[in-house]
């Protein structure tokens, strides 16, 4: 009987539509259960920050005027991507794919496989750049796709909405963080943060993972050589009283920046 791979691919794809489509979130998954998942969105949403102040005096007949109300801006966008792989599906017959399965190729076993595993790197994909893709439309990466988070932070820096000033930004980079000082520096960044932050339960602390390798050395440096207990799965930063969770990324690598912040505010 003839066996057209290519249009069984072209079947798989509709018939496992459900399982390829869940297949990048999967492999988000790490992530994503530290972050809030934004569904439905399309095009541009414009949300802002309100900036209002307001309280009471002693009661006055005369009004008076008031201002200094103001919105700052931000959009959430989504974009439209799309992935193009050619290949010849008769030179991998015979190959890895079709010797882990148990079904003959014509009951999908081969090509449902080759359809998730590239799924799973879209997936993957995504991961890898979530905090480090730059948007260029003129791109063929998914590093060109979208605006990581690090990439709207450093933008938001260079535009000064993010200052030390305005209290939303701690330069810690004029001292090296090392073994010896790791613990006391994100210490001392936990408690110079923002008291309405610090008043929140629900603080993470997104960072690389060397990072917190670091900190794990530091801790037992600090403690008679004594290992971080895992006796508790979330770990939380030693200082700020249980309320800033470390949430630990491989793919913040590379990068120069650290976040403290409420899942909320982690939009995907």
């Amino acid at each position: 009987m003839a066996f057209d791979i290519n249009a069984e691919l072209i079947a798989a794809g509709t018939k496992y539509k459900k399982e390829l489509l869940a297949m990048p979130a999967a492999v988000l998954a790490a992530a994503l259960k530290h972050m809030n998942i934004r569904t439905g969105i399309q095009g541009k949403i414009v949300g802002g920050l309100l900036n209002v102040s307001a309280g009471l005096r002693p009661y006055k007949t005369d009004k008076g005027a008031s201002d200094g109300i103001a919105i700052t801006p931000y959009e959430w966008e989504t974009f439209l991507g799309d992935e193009v792989k050619e290949f010849d599906p008769h030179q991998i017959l015979g190959t890895l794919y079709t010797e882990l399965t148990s079904k003959g190729v014509k009951e999908y076993a081969f090509v449902k496989r080759v359809a998730l595993e590239m799924a799973k790197k879209i997936g993957e994909g995504l991961y890898d750049n979530l905090f480090s893709a730059d948007r260029n439309a003129a791109g063929v990466t998914t590093a060109d796709l979208f605006n990581g988070f690090n990439t709207l932070v450093n933008d938001a820096i260079a535009a000064a909405t993010m200052t030390g000033a305005l209290g939303n930004l701690q330069d810690i980079s004029l001292t090296p963080t090392t073994v010896d000082n790791v613990c006391d520096q994100l210490k001392a960044a936990w408690r110079n943060l923002d008291r309405h932050l610090k008043g929140n339960s629900r603080v993470k602390l997104y960072l690389p993972v060397s990072v917190i390798e670091m900190y794990e050395d530091g801790y037992k440096i600090e403690n008679g050589n004594q290992p971080w207990k895992d006796d508790q799965p979330i770990k939380k930063l030693i200082g700020s009283h249980g309320k800033c969770q470390f949430v630990p990324l491989d793919n913040m690598e590379g990068g120069n920046l650290m976040h403290f912040t409420i899942k909320d505010n982690m939009n995907v």
